[in-house]
C-alpha cells in the first residue's frame, strides 16, 4: 500500500470518529498542510463545510454555529500562525462552555525546531483553555492504527460535549505528499454511542431554605426553554428573579410578574434583604447587582452549575449543585414546602413598577439617539435572533428595554467580554439556528471584525446590522477613565476612527440606511436580506440619559417599603 492510500484511509477513519461523536459541521481555513483533511471533510456528504479564509474569524464563526445549534463544530487549519489565530475564540469557548473540536495540521517531527518554514511547536498551544489536547501519530493504514485514529476523533469530540462542555484540540502531523486518494469511499463507521442520563438530586433537605424570603439571580446565556423553567420556578417560590438580556428571561413567550427587568435601576437604591439567594451560573452583566451581593456576605447562597466549575467570584456559595436548569427544575418539583407569603414578592414588584414608570416618563428618551432606539428595538423585532455586542450595546438593552413576547432569542459573547469576532459569531448563530439575526453593535466592535461580514455575504445569511456609531469607545464615557485630561482620554480611550460605513456596506453588497427619526428606524427593521442601519450619536449622550434615569429613580424611591 502506498503512502497516499495510507494517508487517506487513516484520515477517513479519523473523520468517521468525528462523525460518530456528533460532528456535522466544519469550518475550514485553507492552507497547504491541511490539504488532505480539508479535502476529505469538504467532500463528506454527512458534514456541512464552510470556508473562512481568516482563522480568527473562522474560530468565532464556528463558535456561533455551536452556540446556535448546541452541537459540536470542527475547525480545520494549516500549520504555523494559522493555529494561533484561533486563540481568542477558544478562550471564549472555554469561558462559555461551547464544544469546539479544533483540528490543527502540522509538520512532522523531523521538521520541528530545525528552521523549516511554517513550523512551530503546536503541541499544548492552547494550554489550559482547552478541556483536552492530543497529537495524533503519523498516518498508517494498519487495522490497529485506523482504529486508533477513529477512536481519537470519537473520544475527543465526546469530551468536548461532556459537562462542562468546552473546546478540545487535536494536532495532526502530516508528511508530504499531501494530496489524498479521492477515489476511496467516504468515511463511515457504526461504533460506540454515548447515552446521556439525567441528573437528579434530593433537594428535600433544602426545603426549609425554599420556604424563606429568597431571590433568584441568573447569569449566562439561557435557552428559551431554560428561561421558561426559571420563571416558573420563581413563581412556585414566590421569589423575585433577575437576569441580564442573555438569560432570555425578558423574551420568554410567557412573561412572569416575578421577573425584575430593571435590576440596574432597582439595585442602585435600598432593596429588601433576602434570607436565601439561589444563583444559576455566573454573575449577570448588571454591575449594581454584583456590588449589592458583595455587601451581603451573611445571606445563604445556593449555586447551581451545569458541570461544577466553582465560578463564584464572590466565593459565597454555601451549597454547590452540579445540575442543569432542567435537572434542578425536575428535582425541585419533587419536594414539598410552604412558599413565603406574597408580601415578600410585592415589595420587589413595587420597585419594578417604579422603574418602568421612570423609564416610560423620561423625556430624554423621546429624542432620536442610541438610548431611544434601543428602548424601541425590543418591542418591534419579531421572530428572529438578536446578537448584542459587548460594551454599550448589552448595557443599553439591559437598562432600557422592557419584557416582550415576540419570539426573540438573545445571544452574546460574555465569556471573556472582548469585542473581537462579534460579527463572525453572529454569522455563525444565523447558520446554527437557521433564523434571521439582528446584530446590535458599536462602531469599534464592528470595524474590529470586518472579515466576519464576508461570511454573511458569502453564505447569503439574512442580517440587519444596527450600527451604534459614536465614533470610538463610548463605553469609557461611563467609566472613571473619562475623568482624565481631554487629550489623554481622547487618544487612548475615545479613539475616534472617522469611518464612512456607507463605503463598507457597498463593499459587501449590503443595503444601507442612516435614519434620522424613530419611524424611519423602525421602517427598516424586520426586513429580509442584508442591511446596515447606522445610527449616529455622541459618546456622552447615553451617559446623560442614564444619569437622568438614575436621578429620577432615586428621587422617587424614598417611599418604597424596606
Amino acid at each position: 500500500m502506498d503512502y497516499q492510500e495510507a494517508l487517506t484511509k487513516y484520515l477517513l477513519s479519523f473523520i468517521a470518529g468525528l462523525k460518530q461523536g456528533g460532528i456535522r459541521r466544519a469550518v475550514i481555513s485553507s492552507g497547504s498542510r491541511s490539504t488532505p483533511l480539508s479535502l476529505l471533510v469538504n467532500r463528506d456528504p454527512d458534514i456541512q463545510s464552510f470556508i473562512d479564509i481568516d482563522e480568527r474569524s473562522a474560530g468565532f464563526f464556528a463558535l456561533g454555529i455551536a452556540k446556535g445549534s448546541n452541537k459540536p463544530v470542527a475547525l480545520i487549519c494549516t500549520s504555523g500562525s494559522a493555529a494561533a489565530n484561533y486563540y481568542p475564540a477558544i478562550c471564549e469557548a472555554e469561558a462559555t462552555n461551547i464544544p469546539l473540536v479544533v483540528l490543527t495540521t502540522d509538520r512532522p517531527a523531523e521538521l520541528q525546531g530545525v528552521g523549516a518554514p511554517q513550523a512551530m511547536n503546536q503541541v499544548g498551544l492552547y494550554a489550559s483553555h482547552v478541556k483536552a489536547a492530543c497529537e495524533l501519530s503519523l498516518p498508517e493504514s494498519s487495522t490497529t492504527m485506523m482504529n486508533y485514529s477513529r477512536w481519537q476523533g470519537f473520544t475527543m469530540t465526546c469530551r468536548a460535549q461532556n459537562n462542562p462542555q468546552g473546546p478540545v484540540h487535536i494536532n495532526i502531523p502530516l508528511r508530504e505528499p499531501l494530496l489524498p486518494d479521492l477515489t476511496l469511499n467516504t468515511s463511515s463507521f457504526e461504533g460506540a454511542k454515548v447515552i446521556k442520563s439525567n441528573r437528579e438530586a434530593e433537594l428535600q433537605p433544602l426545603a426549609p431554605l425554599f420556604a424563606q424570603k429568597g431571590l433568584i439571580i441568573v447569569g449566562e446565556e439561557r435557552t428559551p426553554a431554560e428561561a421558561g423553567q426559571l420563571l416558573r420556578l420563581a413563581e412556585k417560590l414566590n421569589w423575585p428573579i433577575i437576569g441580564d438580556p442573555l438569560t432570555n428571561l425578558a423574551t420568554n413567550v410567557k412573561q412572569s410578574p416575578n421577573f425584575l427587568h430593571q435590576a440596574d435601576l432597582i439595585f442602585r437604591e435600598q432593596v429588601p434583604t433576602p434570607q436565601v439567594i439561589l444563583r444559576f451560573g455566573r454573575m449577570p452583566v448588571t454591575k449594581p447587582v454584583v456590588q449589592w451581593l458583595a455587601k451581603h456576605d451573611d445571606v445563604t447562597t445556593i449555586l447551581v452549575e451545569d458541570g461544577i466549575q466553582f465560578r463564584d467570584q464572590l466565593k459565597r456559595a454555601n451549597y454547590l449543585l452540579d445540575m442543569s436548569v432542567a435537572d434542578f427544575f425536575r428535582s425541585f418539583n419533587q419536594i414539598s414546602f410552604n412558599p413565603v407569603k406574597e408580601e415578600w414578592l410585592s415589595k420587589w414588584q413595587q420597585r419594578q413598577r417604579l422603574a418602568v414608570n421612570v423609564l416610560l416618563a423620561n423625556k430624554d428618551l423621546t429624542s432620536f439617539d442610541h438610548s431611544s432606539i434601543v428602548k424601541k428595538l425590543m418591542s418591534v423585532l419579531k421572530k428572529q435572533n438578536l446578537f448584542v455586542a459587548n460594551s454599550n450595546a448589552i448595557r443599553l438593552v439591559d437598562r432600557l428595554t422592557l419584557p416582550v413576547s415576540n419570539d426573540i432569542r438573545i445571544f452574546g459573547n460574555r465569556g471573556v467580554n472582548g469585542i473581537d469576532g462579534l460579527n463572525s459569531t453572529a454569522a455563525g448563530i444565523a447558520v446554527g439556528t437557521g433564523r434571521p439575526i439582528t446584530l446590535l453593535i458599536g462602531d469599534l466592535a464592528f470595524f474590529h471584525d470586518l472579515t466576519g461580514i464576508e461570511m454573511f455575504r458569502r453564505y447569503k445569511l439574512p442580517v440587519t446590522v444596527i450600527l451604534l456609531n459614536n465614533n470610538g469607545g463610548g463605553i469609557f464615557s461611563f467609566l472613571p477613565q473619562h475623568q482624565l485630561p481631554t487629550q489623554d482620554f481622547s487618544t487612548i480611550f475615545r479613539t475616534p476612527q472617522d469611518l464612512n460605513f456607507k463605503y463598507i456596506a457597498d463593499f459587501y453588497d449590503f443595503d444601507y440606511a442612516c435614519p434620522n427619526d424613530i419611524s424611519s428606524f423602525v421602517h427598516h427593521l424586520n426586513r429580509s436580506g442584508q442591511q446596515i442601519i447606522e445610527v449616529n450619536d455622541t459618546q456622552e449622550s447615553p451617559v446623560e440619559v442614564w444619569r437622568s434615569l438614575t436621578r429620577e429613580y432615586h428621587n422617587r424611591s424614598g417611599y418604597l417599603d424596606e
